[in-house]
């Protein structure tokens, strides 16, 4: 009987990680047909740009300087810097790029990011109306389009938005290395959800939410992955994440293995966290009503305990090699199989992604960059651990070093 039931894991770990591979290499094939525009808008509506920091005096300003850039009448978007708990020079140097700051700070109050950004819009949207809220991080950039994108976004019935992601440091290796999978995100998976109808993925930056949305549903206090919360339980509410390519927004890559360590840690603990909360709702509410926004979001949820599902599986595999497995199983039987399951290991793996890098134009150093993302796996066990053991209280800032303005990306 315990047999059986090893067997029975092992066959279902199998076909979940099969399945799911195929559903996303199938839905990137719509990455090859860009997606249709939203119509110009004729009313513009009146926006606040919110930037929380602590302690990015060395950023923020060049942070301010690409909002207050934004080619969009002045008079109709705000920007709001919240210092959260900062001891430097964050607060003047925000000032005098031009932002309003809101002070997070004193008793009673923890600092956090999402705790800041929550304590900062239900104090915006009670002192002045405005139609939407944008949120960047201190050391993004936005580009000079990007409110009219969101505005277009938002006239053709958008109600939470995602903006397109780019790096703005390539200097170094391991910061090429990460801007090129931006590419490849954009282009097979935001893409492609947003011409299908599905939610896109937030990413902390460069995102739009209606007042209405805004003022519902607030930010998460305690979760490390404030975004991939907010995410979740959006599309647990029914609340469809659009996305739009011409909203750009340029991140900071980390230019030391230091700083992607304890990015990554963070994310991994937060992702984990995220998902034991959301993921049964997330099933529920698939098969309930039938939501296919709903049933994507669990299958991204999910892909947080890929790793613990890929040993698992091996594991069990071996251990089972004298029963039925199915992958075993159909490299054995079906015929010419074993080239197949080489190419599947290669072309969608490798090869096939390093397409989108043609298709965007990535530079030359950033499509070679790409072949060298293998070289992080080798951290993944290493960082899957440590952000088992962290807690949630863990926040693993990642100092910000990158002086890019945005005239340096955009002529």
């Amino acid at each position: 009987m315990q047999k059986l039931i090893l067997v029975t894991i092992s066959n279902l770990a199998q076909v979940f990680l099969f399945a799911t591979g195929l559903f996303y290499f199938f839905l990137s094939f719509r990455g090859f047909w860009r997606g249709e525009k939203p119509a110009r808008a004729g009313e513009r509506r009146r926006f606040a740009l919110l930037l929380p920091a602590h302690n990015e005096e060395g950023v923020v300003g060049l942070a301010v300087q690409s909002l207050a850039g934004i080619k969009y009448p002045r008079e109709l978007f705000d920007i709001y810097v919240v210092a959260d708990h900062c001891t430097d020079g964050t607060v003047r140097a925000a000032a005098d790029a031009g932002a309003k700051v809101l002070e997070h700070a004193g008793p009673g109050l923890k600092a956090g990011k999402g705790r800041a950004m929550k304590w900062a819009t239900e104090k915006i949207l009670a002192a002045a109306d405005y139609d939407a809220l944008c949120y960047f991080d201190a050391d993004s950039l936005a580009h000079p389009g990007f409110l009219e994108a969101m505005n277009a976004s938002l006239a053709a019935g958008a109600e939470a938005v995602q903006g397109r992601q780019l790096a703005k440091n390539t200097g170094c290796l391991l910061s090429k290395i990460l801007a090129s999978g931006h590419y490849i995100t954009n282009r097979f998976f935001q893409l492609p959800k947003q011409a299908l109808g599905l939610s896109a993925t937030l990413h902390g930056k460069g995102m739009c939410f209606t007042a209405a949305v805004a003022r519902k549903y607030h930010w998460d206090e305690t979760c490390l992955t404030e975004d991939l919360e907010m995410q979740m339980r959006l599309i647990r509410h029914g609340v469809r994440i659009s996305w739009a390519r011409d909203a750009i927004v340029y991140d900071e890559e980390p230019e030391t293995l230091s700083q992607y360590m304890c990015r990554t840690i963070r994310w991994t603990r937060g992702s984990l966290d995220t998902a034991r909360r959301h993921l049964p709702g997330l099933f529920s509410r698939a098969l309930r009503l039938g939501d296919i926004r709903a049933f994507e979001g669990a299958l991204y949820c999910s892909q947080t305990y890929r790793f613990v599902i890929v040993t698992l599986a091996a594991g069990l595999v071996w251990y089972t090699r004298d029963s039925f497995n199915l992958l075993v199983w159909l490299y054995g039987r079906l015929p010419g199989m074993e080239h197949t399951m080489k190419a599947l290991s290669i072309v969608p793996l490798l090869l096939y992604p390093a397409v989108a890098l043609v298709i965007e134009r990535a530079r030359p150093d950033l499509a070679a960059a790409y072949f060298l993302q293998p070289l992080l796996g080798l951290l993944r066990l290493p960082i899957f651990v440590a952000g088992v053991l962290r807690g949630t209280d863990f926040w693993g800032r990642t100092e910000h070093t990158s002086r890019v303005a945005i005239a340096d990306l955009v002529e």
